[in-house]
């Protein structure tokens, strides 16, 4: 999907345990490791509560790596554990044709 402004590609670290290693920095270094040119976020859970951060209670997501894509309009299509990658162009081409 490179090169294809239609499509948008951000990640969240949601930190809901480990708190101690899934930190900023860690996050900071792994996306300069991996040359990653997306935008990264990083939300903490509260660890001494052991909250959950909101943007995990709001997309109702469960672990690592979880998915979610969302259509221009806003709506979630996809909220899951993982995805292939097959699958996810599979759905981005169908959501970038519907636009046109």
């Amino acid at each position: 999907m490179k090169g294809n402004d239609d499509v948008k590609f951000f990640a969240v670290q949601t930190v809901f345990e480990g708190h101690s290693f899934n930190t900023r920095d860690k996050l900071r270094h792994n996306q300069l490791k991996y040359d990653l040119k997306i935008p990264m976020a990083h939300v903490e859970g509260d660890s001494d509560a052991d909250r959950i951060p909101a943007i995990m209670r709001r997309y109702r997501t469960g672990g690592t790596p979880w998915t979610v894509i969302i259509d221009p309009s806003g709506q979630v299509v996809y909220n899951h554990f993982h995805v292939k990658a097959a699958q996810a162009v599979e759905m981005f081409e169908v959501l970038v044709a519907q636009r046109k």
